[in-house]
């Protein structure tokens, strides 16, 4: 099975990260409007930062979904 995220998909994810440790993780004002500007900036869609954060997200499910499906293969049945 393959799963691949669109970039719309990974900024989405992004967006949520953001908001949650701006809000939630109780920085200053500061601090919490520079993360916000970074994303807004720097990790917008189309922008190589983001093409890049997509191709490591895509490459790290690959990898983990290729990992479980052997050590599935190992595991006996016994168990």
């Amino acid at each position: 099975m393959e799963i691949k995220f669109s970039d719309e998909e990974v900024n989405e994810m992004l967006t949520v990260l953001v908001n949650h440790m701006a809000d939630e993780v109780g920085l200053e004002d500061k601090d919490r409007a520079t993360l916000k500007r970074w994303r807004t900036k720097e990790m917008r869609l189309g922008s190589d930062d983001m093409e890049d954060l997509v191709i490591k997200v895509n490459d790290d499910i690959a990898q983990l979904t290729e990992r479980r499906s052997r050590s599935q293969i190992r595991k006996p049945d016994w168990r």
